[in-house]
């Protein structure tokens, strides 16, 4: 039998996030570059590889899950391309063998106009969960390497090195639920 540990949605926050990796978006600090009519700033993005530079979908379903996963050798950024509110699992990064402790995991209500950008080794649940239905798609920064190394499994293939996985229902039987006690999920919407 699987035991459900509920997991309080977080309003995110620049300070509360920078465990796991910072918030994209416009930041208070000076910008790197200014010309007429625009400014930059740069982000701490990083890969030992090629990067690539995709797509991913992610279909409205229930808040619940069992598998963390992190990858070694690459920061992977998430930009929202439909402005919807969505849920971001995330653990303190880990370099050693030990897996986060279930009061360890956080989940974080992002908002639509802000992506993320997870430090390296940052564990993180396999799936965004976007606010509403039917969905949101997301624009994904991520080593070329490890990308490849990741469908390379899903078609049978060696397990991967530079992606880390615990499953928790088949290590503790334990299983994950999003909770909302504070309405977050309603005032986004």
């Amino acid at each position: 039998m699987t035991e459900t540990v509920d997991i309080a949605l977080e309003a995110v926050t620049a300070e509360d996030f920078a465990p796991f990796g910072a918030l994209i978006e416009e930041p208070s600090a000076p910008p790197v570059f200014r010309n007429p009519g625009l400014r930059s700033w740069r982000f701490p993005y990083e890969a030992s590889a090629a990067t690539d530079l995709m797509v991913i979908r992610y279909d409205h379903r229930p808040m619940t899950f069992a598998k963390l996963e992190r990858h070694s050798n690459v920061t992977q950024c998430f930009i929202p391309l439909d402005a919807m509110s969505w849920v971001m699992v995330v653990a303190a990064p880990g370099g050693s063998d030990e897996d986060p402790a279930p009061e360890c995991i956080h989940a974080f209500l992002i908002g639509g106009a802000q992506g993320i950008l997870l430090w390296k080794d940052t564990w993180h649940a396999f799936n965004r969960f976007p606010a509403a239905p039917p969905g949101a798609s997301f624009a994904l920064l991520t080593g070329a390497d490890t990308q490849a190394e990741l469908e390379e499994r899903m078609v049978g293939g060696a397990p991967p090195t530079l992606t880390h996985v615990v499953d928790y229902a088949e290590r503790s039987a334990l299983s994950f639920r999003i909770v909302d006690p504070q309405g977050l999920l309603t005032a986004a919407g």
